[in-house]
């Protein structure tokens, strides 16, 4: 009865001993939590500062790039795509898992430049075929 004990509390207080690895959502501690407010205002000032920094995106290609992301997430570093793929967080990327709004704002950044080389021609691709 004390061995079955013990292991109790060490398997509830496992990611304690045994962390996850970075950039990985302990399981049952995070998953179903949304971005705060200021969280969510932190990530848009964030994608904002890092889309003018790195890309010289201003102005009207801010304001596509703003459009496409508050419809993907409403820059919610948590977002789960609710059509059941595997797309995650602000720029709802696929096959993504980490929490990190820095990372997730950065990855996205990239992709929209690959993909379609500026956010206005991602956002009216969008809007054509509800992803980009």
């Amino acid at each position: 009865m004390i061995l079955v004990v013990a292991l109790g509390l060490l398997l509830v207080g496992q990611d304690k001993l045994f962390p996850p690895p970075v950039g990985q959502i302990p399981h049952g501690v995070i998953e179903n939590r949304k971005a705060t407010k200021d969280e969510k205002d932190r990530n848009r000032k964030l994608a904002k500062d890092y889309a003018a920094a790195g890309w010289g995106w201003r102005g009207k290609e801010w304001t596509c790039l703003e459009s496409l992301w508050t419809r993907e997430s409403r820059f919610d570093h948590h977002a789960k795509n609710q059509r059941g793929s595997s797309a995650y967080g602000i720029a709802q990327l696929l096959g993504e898992q980490d929490v990190r709004s820095e990372y997730q704002i950065l990855k996205g950044l990239r992709y929209v430049n690959k993909r379609h080389s500026s956010p206005c021609k991602a956002w009216d691709f969008f809007l054509k075929n509800n992803y980009y």
